[in-house]
C-alpha cells in the first residue's frame, strides 16, 4: 500500500479521464492481490479527493456505464457503496453540529452534503428500487427529518423578538438580548442556505414556507415598529431601537443588504423625528 499511496497525487481537485485511466491502472494492480487491499486503495483514493463523491467516476468509468446494474457487477461496486458510507457518516456530524450550534460548520456541511448527493445522481442512474437507490432516498430523508425543526421554528422565534409592545409591556431602558438576537440571525442565514441546497436534500416545501413567512412578518411589522419609534418615550426608546436593528440584520439575511440599508435609514429618521417631537 505504501508504494499505491506514492504513486497517486496528493490532492485531486478534479478526477478527469487521465488521472481517472492513471489511478484505476494502479487499483487494478490492487485488485489483482487481495480485495481487501483493493478496498482500501480506494479509501485512499477518496481521501485524497477535493470531493469525495468522484470517487464513483472510477466505477462507472470500469464498468463503462453510468447504469447502477452494470456497476455493481464490476468489482468497483465497491467505491460507491464507500462514497455512501462517507455520506452518512457526514449526515452524523451534520447532527452533532446541529446540536452544538455550530451554524457556520453545518452550513458548510451541507454543501458537501448537497453536492455529494447530486453527484450520485449525475453521475450514475440510481433507480429507486435499487439498493443504492432506496439508500440515497433514506439519507436524504434523515436530513429533511434533521432539519425540520431547525427550519420551522425560525419565523416564531424572529416574531417573539420583533412583535410590536405596548409601552407598558417594555421595562424602562431594556432592550433585545444581543445573544438572542444573534442566534434568530443565524438561525435566518441557516435557513437562506437550506433553500439553496433543498431540491437534493428533500427540503423544497418547507424552505419555501418558512421564508415566505419570514417575509410577509418583515414586511408586516417594519411600519409597527417604525411608528413605535418615533412616537417613544424615554422608557422605551433604546428598546425600540433595538427591535429595529434587530430586524434590519433579519432583513439583510432574508431580502438582501439593500433592504437591510433601507430599514436602517428609515429607523434614524424615526429617532431623528421623535427627538424633534419631543424637544417641540
Amino acid at each position: 500500500m505504501t508504494a499505491f499511496s506514492a504513486q497517486l497525487p496528493g490532492h485531486l481537485n478534479s478526477l478527469g479521464d487521465g488521472q481517472i485511466l492513471h489511478i484505476k491502472g494502479l487499483l487494478d494492480t490492487q485488485l489483482s492481490q487481495k480485495s481487501e487491499i483493493f478496498v482500501h486503495g480506494l479509501v485512499t483514493v477518496m481521501s485524497r479527493l477535493s470531493a469525495s463523491w468522484q470517487l464513483i467516476r472510477l466505477a462507472t468509468k470500469a464498468a463503462e456505464s453510468d447504469k447502477a446494474s452494470r456497476v455493481a457487477s464490476t468489482p468497483y461496486a465497491a467505491a460507491v457503496t464507500i462514497v455512501l458510507a462517507e455520506v452518512e457518516r457526514l449526515v452524523g456530524e451534520l447532527k452533532a453540529d446541529l446540536k452544538s450550534g455550530r451554524g457556520v460548520a453545518v452550513i458548510a456541511l451541507l454543501k458537501v452534503i448537497h453536492d455529494a448527493a447530486r453527484g450520485l445522481r449525475t453521475e450514475m442512474d440510481l433507480p429507486m428500487d435499487s439498493a443504492w437507490g432506496r439508500q440515497l432516498a433514506a439519507i436524504r430523508t434523515e436530513i429533511s427529518n434533521l432539519l425540520k425543526s431547525e427550519i420551522e421554528s425560525t419565523p416564531g422565534r424572529m416574531r417573539r423578538l420583533l412583535r410590536p409592545r405596548p409601552a407598558k409591556e417594555i421595562a424602562a431602558g431594556s432592550a433585545l438580548d444581543y445573544d438572542d438576537v444573534a442566534e434568530v440571525e443565524a438561525l435566518v442565514g441557516f435557513g437562506d442556505a437550506c433553500r439553496k441546497y433543498a431540491g437534493e436534500l428533500a427540503l423544497n416545501e418547507m424552505t419555501l414556507r418558512t421564508c415566505s413567512e419570514m417575509q410577509t412578518y418583515l414586511e408586516s411589522c417594519s411600519q409597527a415598529l417604525l411608528d413605535g419609534l418615533r412616537n417613544a418615550t424615554d422608557g422605551d426608546r433604546r428598546f425600540r431601537q433595538s427591535q429595529l436593528e434587530a430586524a434590519a440584520r433579519f432583513g439583510g439575511k432574508v431580502f438582501g443588504s439593500e433592504y437591510a440599508a433601507t430599514l436602517t435609514k428609515a429607523a434614524e429618521m424615526a429617532l431623528a423625528a421623535n427627538t424633534e417631537r419631543k424637544a417641540s
